[in-house]
């Protein structure tokens, strides 16, 4: 990599003021070796989270508890997946920050990736956030039924494009051929 930061998207370092916050370290080898735990993680914090979330009954802006829930499982499962999947360095710590704020959940995946799979993937996030979602989403998934290749960003704009995730990612060198990857996901606590 080129920079030692590089920071594309919006990405903040530290949530202010959090309704409540989680932290979560794994190994990634963990992870992949017992990949029911995936599941298992983003639906203990979905449920956890959604007791803050009104009733259906009682929701007037704010997504109701199950929304939230179904969602929050969603989107933090598809995050955890392509954290553990691409973690192919030396250190496979995986780190889940989760932050709930009055507007907002974001979820913040942190792993470990040798500088070429940083370097690519950094292009991937460019690509990601430049581009029309909902185009890039047709042409990845056309590319992918030709090639059955890896790494098209398919979750990544199905987040964007089905849960109005916007998405932050921090590259930044920790090491000679060690590169530290940060992907946020923001979700709405409003209803749209």
């Amino acid at each position: 990599m080129a920079a030692k930061v590089q920071v594309f998207g919006e990405y903040v370092e530290e949530a202010k003021k959090p309704l409540s916050q989680a932290l979560l370290v794994i190994d990634s080898k963990e992870l992949m070796r017992n990949w029911r735990t995936v599941s298992l993680s983003s639906d203990f914090f979905a449920k956890y989270y959604s007791y803050y979330f009104p009733y259906k009954e009682k929701a007037k802006e704010r997504i109701s508890r199950d929304a939230a829930e179904n969602s929050i499982s969603f989107v933090l499962n598809e995050l955890i997946e392509n954290t553990a999947k691409y973690s192919n360095a030396g250190d496979q710590t995986v780190s889940i920050r989760i932050w709930l704020l009055e507007e907002d959940i974001i979820f913040s995946l942190s792993n470990f990736v040798t500088a070429q799979l940083g370097e690519s993937f950094a292009k991937l996030a460019r690509e990601i956030l430049e581009s029309n979602p909902e185009e890039l989403y047709v042409k990845r998934l056309e590319r992918n039924t030709q090639e059955q290749e890896g790494g098209s960003g398919l979750g990544y704009l199905t987040l964007i494009n089905d849960y109005g995730i916007a998405l932050g990612f921090k590259f930044e060198a920790a090491g000679p051929d060690l590169v530290q990857v940060t992907v946020q996901a923001r979700m709405k606590c409003k209803e749209a």
